[in-house]
């Protein structure tokens, strides 16, 4: 990764803030599938203005002081369930959509190209200042499992086509203001990280029969697959590797920053095609969710603050259109920014009151 990127990444990350707190005294509830009951892990816990508060487990659970709130729960392949009354155990409804048909290549087109539809939520906290921010996007992804040059199994990141950002800004002394960020220079998101397997997988009968396939990491269990009837969900725990499922980058305190990763956890859901196969061509749907706190002197005295930075985000990528290309037309589509306008997906969930409220405000730089 290039110092620049690296350095632009935590710009982004001092921008990322939010404002619930909660309390020694907290309620933990577990989170489940309504079917077979079990647990949900990276279920995404919202207030009532639309902040991330946290994210469930890898035992689906969540500790918080509800007191009065209204929380709202998101999980991939899910129906956004609202609660409101402390339960010990909230059980979320698989969500229906149609399940979008496979992409077969042609032998002679070796190169996905997979236009998604992104959007991006991060809050997080310092001090008793708080900044939530969303992110919409157009993106291409060119995959190929195959030796293609420029197009090789290696390239599994986006390419921004289109995007719409806007931060919110809070404090205790009842500053609440939008603006846009500068995108173009300073603001790089946690969607440049959001990367694609090109592979098509095989599945093994005994998941297809209804067995969970688990691969164990070092530390815990690091990958699941789940299939239900043609849906497929592949779930996978990064910090599964990590002791104590906590990670420290050490190239980010050679610049002078201190960052515990305790959640990064990506979902994804394919659609399943006859030979019992899944990959790029079929996925539906995915999510990246993120929990970390940054320390970093610097940081403190540029945001005024002796407090530690506490941040979530989540990342949900729809497909929204895919086509097979040779290697010379993926090459003249892959620097074309001609088109500009953000195409929503049918599947992606509705946006909150609040986020609508942060792209109908009228902002003027």
């Amino acid at each position: 990764m290039k110092l620049k990127t690296v350095v632009g990444l935590f710009l982004a990350v001092l921008m990322i803030c939010f404002s619930f707190r909660c309390s020694a005294s907290a309620n933990k509830f577990i989170v489940a599938d309504i079917e077979d009951r079990m647990p949900l892990p990276g279920t995404t816990v919202m207030s009532r203005n639309g902040t991330i508060v946290g994210f469930t487990d890898n035992n689906g659970s969540f500790s918080c002081d509800l007191g009065d709130m209204t929380l709202t729960l998101r999980c991939l392949g899910y129906r956004e369930l609202t609660l409101k009354a402390y339960s010990d155990t909230v059980f979320m409804t698989p969500d229906t959509f149609e399940l979008q048909e496979v992409v077969v290549d042609p032998v002679d087109k070796p190169v996905l190209k997979l236009r998604c539809y992104i959007r991006e939520y991060t809050t997080g906290t310092y001090g008793n200042d708080t900044i939530q921010l969303f992110g919409e996007y157009m993106a291409d992804y060119f995959l190929s499992e195959k030796k293609v040059k420029g197009f090789g199994p290696s390239k599994r990141t986006p390419y921004i086509r289109a995007k719409r950002l806007r931060a919110r800004h809070k404090n205790a002394a009842g500053l609440d203001s939008i603006d846009r960020p500068d995108a173009d220079e300073e603001f790089i998101s946690w969607v440049d990280i959001c990367s694609i397997d090109p592979f098509r997988h095989t599945v093994a009968d005994s998941v297809v029969d209804g067995s969970v396939g688990v691969v164990m990491g070092k530390y815990g269990e690091f990958s699941s697959i789940r299939v239900n009837g043609s849906r497929l969900t592949y779930t996978r725990d990064i910090l599964a590797n990590h002791k104590n499922h906590h990670w420290s980058p050490g190239f980010f305190k050679m610049l002078g920053f201190t960052v515990d990763t305790s959640e990064m956890l990506s979902k994804e859901i394919y659609l399943l095609d006859d030979k019992r196969k899944y990959g790029p061509n079929t996925l539906q749907m995915a999510t990246y969710t993120m929990e970390m706190t940054i320390k970093s002197k610097w940081v403190k005295k540029a945001l005024r603050t002796k407090e530690p930075i506490k941040t979530y985000s989540t990342v949900e990528v729809y497909p929204v259109e895919a086509v097979y290309l040779t290697p010379q037309d993926a090459k003249d589509l892959e620097w074309d920014y001609s088109r500009k306008d953000i195409t929503p997906s049918p599947l992606a969930p509705r946006l909150s009151q609040n986020i609508i409220e942060m792209l109908d405000a009228d902002i003027s730089n």
